[in-house]
């Protein structure tokens, strides 16, 4: 692959040169040779015209060792730009936008970068699938390169206790406030709970959490009317292996058991932008400021009837989740080998011929790639699919809605797409790559309490035969299948 390094990779941390040659290294090492590492020349101009002699000469060092794009495009003029972008709000907005349209116009796969602006602007052209950060640039490779799939780490749910907090994943937790007395006080001695994902000793990320009734949480005194449950405590430590994602649908899956109407948290401003953009990906919304006038509060909804509006289906699903809606969208049948479902689906086992939980983590992530050969072409973003286990089952297993559907023959294309979701080795992707591939990037909703088999859904008139390539059905199918897996909670049909 081509990857667009930007300026910041390297810019050395409080002027120590040891973290980001260690980060460079890394890169370098796992991508083997295979990889084209290349920097924009108009982050070069731009160091350029740094005033700090010695930092441009130490920044322009490191950026000589790569081969600059060339021709890279350019706007037309300033309403292209403005067009994609908006207005201009900062002198360097030019260089952030120009890189960014390097990778919209298919010029590199990817682009690696630390700056927030980037990725919240790589939502906007719908290229935040190929836009990483340092971290997550290291574990997809380090994941394609992989012999064998790689599942993600799973999360418990432990009293705080049982925590050490004197463990260095603590330390930057007290650089803030008084994190031990909290901790005493608020959380061990009260019986509070975390969700944790650590590995021996070492504790990857953590989320403290604690359920509260019609909370005031605005310095001015706006508060949640009903059950709400807070995140106090969210940290990662082990970055681009979606562990925060995981902590998320951790929290979703027990909102949902426990009929919680909110979520909330707060974070401090200008501090955590990537962390920020976690939240709203999955449908948080900025509700003012705390009490001490000093954070952030971000909320989530979970109504308990289906709000009626006019969001699109994808917005409606990401806004109300686990909720979603069938309207103008369209909805599949999309059958998975065994292999690949498993794949997929990591926290679904097989015991007497039903799916359970293998342990009460929240398993796998809610962002997920699926890649097939089949003819179909016509799937959207915001179409729902109901996900068939095909062979050994063949039944409806989970349900989730289309973000993104794209179709290459490239494995290196394929996996600029897949590379923050799938699990799939760069071996497995070649051995698919070759024709035409569809890459289906969706959101999972839920499992069946109880998979839909083939022999029922004949008895529906779902289906009239197997279920051997993607098939759209009509709302009145759907409906047959949501009535029989009893998702009239979850799943509204117009």
């Amino acid at each position: 692959m081509r990857i667009l390094l930007d300026t910041n990779i390297f810019i050395p941390l409080e002027d120590s040169s040891i973290d980001i040659d260690h980060t460079l290294a890394e890169l370098s090492r796992i991508s083997s040779g295979k990889h084209q590492f290349l920097v924009h020349p108009a982050t070069v101009d731009d160091i350029n015209r740094d005033k700090d002699e010695n930092r441009k000469l130490k920044i322009l060092a490191r950026l000589n060792k790569y081969p600059k794009l060339e021709s890279p495009p350019a706007f037309k003029n300033e309403m292209e730009e403005e067009h994609l972008f908006g207005v201009q709000k900062k002198d360097n907005d030019r260089v952030d936008n120009l890189i960014l349209l390097a990778i919209h116009n298919n010029c590199v796969h990817w682009l690696i970068t630390q700056d927030q602006g980037i990725h919240k602007k790589s939502k906007i052209i719908g290229e935040q699938e190929r836009v990483l950060t340092v971290a997550q640039a290291i574990a997809a490779l380090s994941k394609f390169n992989l012999q064998e799939s790689k599942l993600y780490p799973s999360i418990k749910d432990v009293p705080c206790h049982t925590l050490d907090i004197k463990n260095v994943f603590f330390d930057s937790l007290r650089e803030s406030y008084n994190f031990d007395d909290w901790f005493n006080n608020k959380c061990a001695k009260t019986g509070r709970k975390t969700w944790i994902c650590s590995e021996g000793k070492e504790i990857h990320a953590i989320c403290i959490y604690n359920l509260e009734v019609n909370p005031i949480i605005t310095l001015e005194n706006k508060g949640l009317l009903g059950k709400a449950l807070k995140l106090c405590t969210f940290k990662v430590e082990k970055r681009g292996y979606k562990i925060g994602e995981l902590l998320l649908k951790q929290a979703f899956s027990y909102a949902v058991e426990n009929k919680i109407d909110y979520i909330y948290l707060t974070i401090e401003p200008g501090k955590h932008g990537l962390l920020e953009e976690l939240f709203l990906d999955f449908g948080f919304h900025l509700f003012g400021l705390d009490d001490k006038g000093r954070d952030n509060v971000f909320v989530k909804d979970f109504p308990n009837t289906f709000p009626r509006n006019d969001d699109k289906p994808l917005e409606y699903a990401i806004k109300y989740f686990p909720k979603i809606k069938i309207c103008e969208n369209s909805v599949y049948l999309i059958p998975i080998k065994p292999k690949y479902h498993e794949i997929l689906f990591p926290e679904l086992a097989k015991q007497n011929d039903m799916f359970v939980d293998e342990n009460p983590s929240a398993g796998n992530t809610i962002k997920k790639a699926y890649l097939c050969n089949a003819n179909s072409r016509s799937i959207k973003p915001g179409d729902v699919i109901f996900l068939y286990r095909s062979e050994d089952y063949q039944a409806i297993t989970s349900y989730g809605i289309v973000d993104q559907f794209y179709i290459e023959s490239d494995p290196e294309k394929i996996i600029q797409w897949v590379s923050k979701r799938t699990v799939y080795s760069y071996k497995e992707i070649e051995k698919m790559a070759g024709k035409d591939i569809k890459i289906i990037l969706f959101r999972l909703v839920a499992h069946l309490m109880k998979p839909l088999d083939l022999h029922r859904l004949k008895q529906l008139d779902v289906v009239s035969g197997a279920i051997q390539s993607i098939t759209k059905i009509n709302k009145t199918k759907a409906r047959y299948i949501i009535n029989e897996a009893e998702l009239n909670d979850s799943v509204l049909s117009d």
